[in-house]
């Protein structure tokens, strides 16, 4: 970082709009343009690229300070313990870090960059285009004396009006405890309704239980065998090695499986192949006890937040420390007090239920993202069943994905009780996006990675023709950020067959881009990485990896409105584009002179898993995956 020096200015611009900024005598702060800095202007987005290291830690710190803060001389998770040590408290979304559930994700952490900026700066008029967010206009009221609004923005009224009667703005007014009490009657009909068998019979499995997500299963017509993007031929060697396990799904609604009954029903075909030792579950179980334990607790925290804490807690964030945090007091009401509370609650009682059928001294594996099912799970597991428990990076571990950051000094925060026993790290590219994120080197073992292994086969079959070159798009789980993507493509006219692949659970429809001719595929990455000439992708997918771990040129697209979460963030030979501009600049640069540097090694693919077969040596768990070799 560059020293700042104080300096004084008579006025000061903070430009909201994505296109340029209009002339002006004083200091323009780009929020949402990319640029590069001077001294007149400073870009947030570029800023956030070149001193990425730098600015992330400023906002674990800003996170710590607000995890660790005290009301009433208490620690503030002590209000909401669940029971004598896990609180519902770790669970908030400012906790969390959670780019896909969090609208100001990025917002929270541009507030830092300004911050630091503006900490040397005297001025007597700071002036905010529209649109802008109230926590913004919040935090420059507080911070200085005087702000003005340049209103430069068209205003189509149909639209706003239309906003106005929207579900999103009646839900902004409602109250947040009316809103947590709806979502349980909500979040029990998205379950399928209260289970009324017992759900506390042991499960067949006695050494290995998996943990994953149900959308990423690979399905084929009138076929029942399980199969999983994630775990690549694991299933296929565990039923050959008739090895008992029980497969715990997180439901997640998708295009194949918009419902959970339809969900449940794919559970149930799993399950009735005949002498199979292999079972699966769906997490989501509600039943009366689960219901009324959410119910008590939700009322209960729901009264000490708002006679114990809310009148303290949002005074201590105006402080001057923690004014950037200003973006979080929502969401943390939300967390405490609102639907997200709810949803928490029914997550923490349907695992506990879930881990309680298990055998004891079993094997834990999961997939590692630290969300905040896994830190239940883990919790629990401890508690009642076994430490034996791996966490798996299925892809591998994004700069700005601070989910993954481990933090030693948070007073609240019991880490033991929540960190896995070891983390399978799939890639030297994982390896070091954990080192760097606070994991320490004894936590960490290598392993193939499983959902990538046919990458090495496919790489010596690609096949890439001439005639009708695929420019290939692989959009993103938010359908926001895949629109963004796509309508840089628009109006480009260019002589490619553009194929467009979405996330599974975010369709793209044709109809919402007009102006761009593509084709819609749901096959399988690796046929259409095969044919590939060039691959577009989203600020987050991790098809960018394949990509680039398959030798071939990779855009992707860089929304100045969002962090850069590309799992590809720092990698030379990487196109990072944010205008249509720049997207024509970096194919033409493709065109001419193809891809110039080495490609640094980015996954383990040996398909003869040499380095599961090394951590026989460590633990009794792979001992089940070596005897599957």
């Amino acid at each position: 970082m560059k020293t700042k020096e104080k300096s004084r200015t008579n006025q000061i611009l903070i430009w909201t709009e994505s296109s340029n900024p209009p002339k002006f005598d004083g200091l323009v702060f780009l929020w949402n343009l990319y640029q590069k800095s001077t001294k007149e202007i400073i870009s947030i987005p570029y800023e956030l690229e070149v001193n990425a290291f730098f600015f992330r830690e400023r906002y674990l710190n800003l996170i710590d300070k607000v995890s660790n803060i005290q009301i009433h001389k208490k620690d503030i998770d002590s209000y909401f313990r669940i029971d004598d040590t896990f609180s519902l408290w770790w669970m908030n979304l400012s906790f969390e870090k959670n780019y896909g559930k969090s609208d100001l994700f990025s917002n929270s952490i541009k507030l830092v960059v300004l911050e630091y900026y503006l900490e040397e700066i005297e001025c007597s008029l700071v002036k905010l285009s529209q649109p802008a967010t109230k926590e913004l206009v919040k935090y420059l009221t507080l911070r200085f004396k005087k702000v003005s609004f340049l209103n430069l923005t068209y205003i189509d009224y149909n639209n706003r009006f239309k906003h106005i009667l929207g579900l999103r703005k009646i839900k902004s007014i409602l109250p947040y405890f009316l809103l947590g009490l709806i979502s349980i009657f909500r979040y029990v009909k998205f379950c399928g309704g209260i289970n009324f068998r017992s759900n506390h019979s042991q499960d067949l499995a006695e050494k290995l239980y998996i943990y994953d997500y149900f959308f990423h299963l690979l399905i084929e017509e009138n076929e029942s065998e399980f199969k999983s993007a994630y775990w690549g031929t694991l299933p296929n060697l565990i039923n050959r090695n008739q090895i008992e396990v029980t497969y715990s799904h997180i439901y997640v609604p998708s295009k194949t499986f918009p419902t959970i009954q339809v969900a449940k029903k794919k559970i149930d075909e799993f399950n009735q192949i005949i002498d199979s030792k292999v079972k699966h579950k769906l997490v989501e179980q509600i039943t009366i006890s689960v219901l009324w334990q959410v119910i008590y607790h939700y009322i209960k925290f729901s009264l000490i937040y708002l006679f114990c804490v809310s009148f303290r807690f949002k005074p201590l964030l105006h402080k001057k420390e923690l004014r950037p945090s200003l973006y979080l007091w929502n969401e943390i009401k939300d967390s405490m007090l609102g639907s997200i509370a709810v949803q928490n609650l029914f997550t923490y009682f349907t695992i506990k239920n879930r881990v309680e059928t298990a055998t004891k001294n079993a094997i834990l594996v999961y997939l590692l993202e630290n969300q905040n099912w896994e830190k239940v799970l883990v919790y629990h597991w401890k508690k009642v069943i076994s430490k034996k428990i791996y966490a798996v990076t299925h892809a591998t571990v994004r700069f700005w994905d601070l989910r993954y950051s481990f933090r030693m000094n948070l007073s609240g925060f019991r880490q033991n009780e929540c960190k896995p026993e070891k983390i399978v790290y799939n890639g030297p590219l994982s390896k070091k996006g954990l080192l760097d994120f606070g994991y320490k080197e004894e936590d960490l073992v290598p392993g193939e990675a499983l959902r990538f292994l046919g990458l090495e086969t496919l790489r010596k079959n690609k096949i890439q023709s001439k005639q009708n070159p695929i420019f290939l798009v692989f959009t993103d789980y938010l359908f926001s950020v895949s629109k963004f993507q796509l309508e840089l493509l628009e109006s480009l006219h260019l002589p490619y067959r553009v194929i467009v692949k979405p996330h599974p659970a975010c369709p793209i429809d044709k109809y919402n881009f007009p102006n761009l001719n593509f084709e819609i595929t749901m096959e399988h990455s690796d046929t259409l990485l095969k044919t590939a000439s060039i691959v577009f992708t989203s600020n987050v997918t991790s098809a960018a990896l394949e990509a680039y771990y398959l030798g071939l040129p990779v855009i992707s697209a860089r929304d100045p409105k969002e962090v850069n979460l590309s799992p590809l963030f720092g990698v030379k030979d990487v196109h990072f584009v944010s205008s249509k501009e720049e997207l024509k600049k970096s194919i033409e640069t493709i065109e001419k002179d193809g891809i110039r540097s080495k490609r640094n090694p980015v996954f383990f693919t040996n398909s003869n898993l040499e380095k599961w077969k090394k951590i026989l040596n460590v633990s009794i768990v792979l001992f089940y995956f070596g005897n599957m070799i």
